[in-house]
């Protein structure tokens, strides 16, 4: 039995420089096993596959296709994702899409651009309007340092109505094919402003193994704690507990001394709680 494997974007592993320079597989015409060559999905054969090969392609013989499918009492969501070498500063993520939303739900990715292993830029791409034709979808990469990157990750799936990844439906879909990497940035893009809200967001990955990130804003400076809890109720770790100041700030939670299931974290601040919960996957 095939168990899945979640990669770690934000820890990626350097790759030579002399690697090939733009998105792996990007037509996904390449399969093994069920699975996208250079490309991690959630998967997990034998009980649910929410990403699939399809004929119905923009170009080639082939495309993927991301659906919400349900296992027992469990929704589970198409995600995937590749971390990859670059040697430039590209300055647009493109890509061509069909999708099929059901409840509101919204497709969605992103990419991130990476010098030796600190992030220098990212793109986002959401969508929330039916499309049943091949559409192109452009993001493009906001620079905010400066430097050439050496590697580049790529996420695309679904997020329910509310723009979290915990209350899809079943039935959404989609299918994505040629994407490509293009253009030159040249410049640096404005630091983004200040949050004016608290939020926390839906971890990355999720589902995960072993490792996931947690992001989340903080409108003001103040005391911060940041915990998980088992489906129980029982704490299971702390990641943040201090002062902490205004603005977006991101947790990693490691996983790998836990069973799989599912987890809660809360976010406690002066006057703001916020609860998600994320499936740990082995």
């Amino acid at each position: 039995m095939k168990r899945l494997v979640l990669v770690f974007l934000f820890t990626l592993v350097l790759f030579p420089a002399l690697a090939a320079a733009q998105i792996p597989n990007a037509g996904f015409e390449t399969w093994a096993g069920g699975e996208p060559a250079s490309w991690t999905t959630t998967n997990y054969v034998d009980y649910y596959v929410p990403v699939t090969q399809t004929t119905a392609a923009h170009s080639g013989s082939s495309a993927l296709k991301g659906a919400v499918v349900s296992y027992f009492t469990y929704l589970y969501p198409p995600y995937v994702w590749s971390g990859f070498p670059i040697a430039q500063r590209y300055s647009t993520l493109t890509g061509w899409y069909t999708f099929t939303p059901v409840g509101g739900d919204s497709l969605y990715g992103w990419a991130a651009v990476f010098k030796s292993g600190i992030p220098i830029a990212y793109g986002f791409f959401g969508n929330t309007a039916a499309h049943s034709t091949y559409t192109q979808f452009n993001a493009t990469l906001n620079y905010f340092l400066s430097g050439t990157p050496d590697s580049c990750a790529i996420w695309l799936g679904i997020a329910g109505s509310t723009g979290n990844s915990s209350n899809y439906h079943n039935g959404s879909m989609f299918t994505i094919d040629d994407l490509s990497l293009s253009g030159t940035a040249t410049g640096i893009a404005e630091q983004p402003t200040q949050p004016s809200a608290f939020a926390l967001n839906q971890n990355f990955p999720n589902p995960f193994n072993p490792s996931t990130v947690i992001r989340y804003q903080l409108a003001g400076a103040g005391p911060v704690r940041l915990t998980v809890y088992d489906i129980l109720g029982r704490e299971v770790a702390t990641l943040v507990d201090g002062i902490q100041q205004q603005g977006i700030h991101e947790a990693r939670f490691d996983g790998g001394g836990l069973s799989s299931g599912i987890y809660l974290y809360r976010l406690q601040t002066a006057g703001f709680i916020q609860q998600r919960k994320m499936i740990l996957q082995k």
